[in-house]
């Protein structure tokens, strides 16, 4: 008897000490877990940030012109080389504009950025696409330190392409947005010889003017209408009644805008009261340019002869000065300046002229615009109707001309940044179109697999 109660004695304390085990085990596989969920989260964090900045890079290299020269250009080597700095020299700024929100659990980003432009790409500079590998190797871990684990390391990569179907033989067609109603003639009256398109109707491919580059072009634009309540076609697009160094000019047709449903961006002040000033003061999201020729669509656009921009204080005229922040007609009025003599060699610089970033050199400006372009080819409808895009031109606004201009009075003096032509209208048209960004440049970017 006495021996059984010894035994069960010995017996105690035993569930105590395997609840204590288990215990310990627990802890140990919920800190684990902690930190893994942790990684996970800083995992998700470097991959955006990873992405955004890609896509910066991408911008940079859209912005820097190349992917608009053709073949053989002598700007073609040195504005490569822009590129690729313009996209290290982005991604670098993105992360240090705001150092609080572009850090991974409050650690240092470093970046790795590279630049490719495809050689199976034809031309090359047609695709060029950035890879942006983020790195954090000081990330803090907290329970993993029990097993002398005080640091991890975490880290993205994205790739985002600048996409221009100019001069691309087998394209997928693009359908910019947030386009200006101004279809401008397709013919450079910068070029010396006479009536040389932007971009070739049959094939896309933008001209190989080389002196000047069309890139750094001033044009001036001028409606093609004669006076009325609406647009009187003169019936010459393109041919300007005059066209000297000092004064390259194109003429334009108003294009047929669709009225706002909701979707349009527009500024709070200066609201013009009809669609066609709005378009132009807007990020008109509504009103479509996807024509045949880009495959984005089956309709052609449609020009307006119900509109007339008229001269100085004309339709136009006010809706660029609200669209510019100019308080007027003229130089100087509180519009963006943009200085494109720094380009190939470096980039055209932007001045900001209001707002709080007044008188830094700034990125991006409510002065750049997309306008379609109008193939004259053809015959135009003299009363309005559809008419065929061949093509885009990304261009800064300079200024409304006012009435002591020497020249043509509400003509819309701009300098051209990118041409982005259709391509081929028998080629790839059932491709879906890459859809380009809000009206600020007509050569999309877009995340892509890695290669």
């Amino acid at each position: 008897m006495q021996s059984r109660i010894i035994s069960c004695r010995s017996e105690r304390g035993q569930t105590i000490i395997l609840v204590a085990i288990s215990l310990v085990s627990l802890l140990a596989m919920a800190a684990l877990a902690i930190d893994v969920v942790t990684l996970y989260v800083a995992r998700s964090e470097i991959q955006r940030a990873a992405d955004a900045a890609a896509l910066v890079g991408a911008k940079a290299i859209a912005d820097s012109g190349v992917t608009t020269l053709p073949p053989g250009d002598p700007n073609l080597v040195a504005a490569t080389t822009l590129a690729r700095s313009m996209a290290s020299s982005a991604v670098t700024a993105m992360l240090n504009a705001n150092p609080p929100i572009n850090q991974v659990a409050g650690q240092t980003i470093t970046p790795s950025t590279s630049v490719t432009f495809p050689g199976t790409a034809n031309p090359t500079n047609s695709n060029p696409y950035v890879t942006v590998t983020l790195k954090v190797t000081t990330l803090p871990t907290f329970f993993s330190k029990i097993w002398g684990n005080r640091a991890a390391t975490v880290s993205a990569t994205a790739a985002a392409e600048a996409y221009n179907p100019a001069n691309v033989q087998n394209f997928i067609p693009i359908a910019p947005k947030g386009v200006k109603p101004w279809l401008v003639a397709n013919v450079d009256p910068n070029n010396p010889t006479p009536n040389t398109s932007f971009v070739n109707p049959a094939t896309g491919v933008v001209e190989t003017d080389t002196t000047p580059n069309v890139i750094g072009e001033t044009l001036n634009l001028t409606a093609d209408c004669g006076a009325g309540l609406g647009c009187t076609f003169l019936g010459t697009p393109g041919v300007a009644p005059y066209s000297t160094p000092a004064y390259p000019r194109v003429q334009y047709l108003p294009a047929q805008v669709t009225p706002d449903n909701g979707s349009n961006v527009c500024p709070s002040v200066c609201k013009g009261a009809t669609a066609y000033e709005q378009s132009i003061e807007c990020a008109d999201m509504t009103t479509s340019y996807q024509v045949l020729s880009c495959g984005g669509g089956t309709l052609h656009a449609q020009w307006d002869n119900t509109v007339n921009p008229g001269g100085v204080g004309g339709l136009s005229d006010l809706g660029t000065e609200c669209l510019i922040h100019a308080t007027a007609p003229g130089n100087d009025k509180g519009q963006d300046k943009l200085d494109p003599s720094p380009w190939p060699n470096n980039p055209m610089q932007i001045t900001a002229q209001s707002g709080p970033q007044n008188g830094s050199l700034v990125t991006t400006s409510n002065s750049i615009v997309t306008i379609p372009i109008l193939d004259i080819t053809g015959t135009i409808p003299p009363t309005g109707g559809a008419v065929t895009i061949d093509g885009y031109i990304q261009a800064f606004i300079e200024e409304v001309h006012g009435p002591g201009n020497p020249h043509h009075a509400g003509d819309i003096k701009v300098t051209v940044l990118n041409i982005v032509g259709c391509g081929s209208a028998s080629t790839n048209l059932a491709a879906n179109p890459i859809i380009g960004a809000a009206g600020t440049s007509p050569v999309p970017v877009r995340l892509i697999t890695h290669p």
